[in-house]
């Protein structure tokens, strides 16, 4: 990356990250938001980024397999997001 014109780079904001404690935990998160209208990306071994907005639906999907996720900050509403 150049660094004075980055072509390939991009600074997302509003992005949740889920956290495994593993990696065969995260392939099972991964078929369990499959079938979720959400855009999900795969970041290493153990952790999986998707649009900040699209919280609730993960977390739902995960509750209702009996997983309950720490969750650590806070989510900025629209208007905030606005004020950058």
């Amino acid at each position: 990356m150049s660094r004075t014109n980055p072509p390939g780079a991009a600074l997302h904001l509003s992005v949740s990250l889920l956290e495994c404690d593993s990696e065969a935990t995260l392939k099972e998160t991964l078929l369990l938001l499959e079938g979720l209208p959400i855009h999900a990306v795969r970041i290493g071994d153990c952790a999986v980024a998707f649009p900040a907005h699209q919280l609730s639906i993960v977390k739902g999907a995960l509750e209702s397999q009996q997983r309950y996720p720490t969750v650590v900050g806070s989510i900025q509403s629209p208007e905030a997001e606005e004020d950058r």
